[in-house]
């Protein structure tokens, strides 16, 4: 935003204001958020089973304002949104934004 100060003297023996000013230009950035994925399997993926993948996302405490979190999944085949066999659901607080994407049953079109 822009900033500007006004100054202003009176000289009261001569009856004379003298005024100047000054501007000064501020841009404010913003940390970039922490994104984790963890997932809810261990070793080898089968088809027919499921899988959940959460994606954790760490608002740095730097930021002072309301932010609102948005967060995409996207697979091998492109942007996943809720399905038959995809859910996605997502969970905001101050500083944490948790989305989860729920997939079952697995089948061979989600490897990649």
């Amino acid at each position: 935003g822009q900033y500007t100060c006004v100054a202003t003297i009176y000289i009261p023996q001569i009856s004379l204001n003298i005024t100047n000013s000054s501007v000064a230009n501020i841009s404010v950035q913003i940390q970039h958020p922490n994104v984790t994925i963890t997932s809810s399997f261990s070793g080898d993926l089968y088809s027919g089973t499921q899988i959940r993948l959460f994606c954790i996302v760490l608002i740095p405490p730097e930021v002072d304002t309301l932010v609102e979190v948005k967060t995409l999944w996207i697979g091998p085949q492109g942007l996943i949104t809720n399905g038959s066999r995809t859910n996605v659901t997502t969970v905001q607080t101050i500083l944490v934004n948790s989305t989860t994407l729920h997939i079952s049953p697995l089948n061979i079109s989600d490897s990649g």
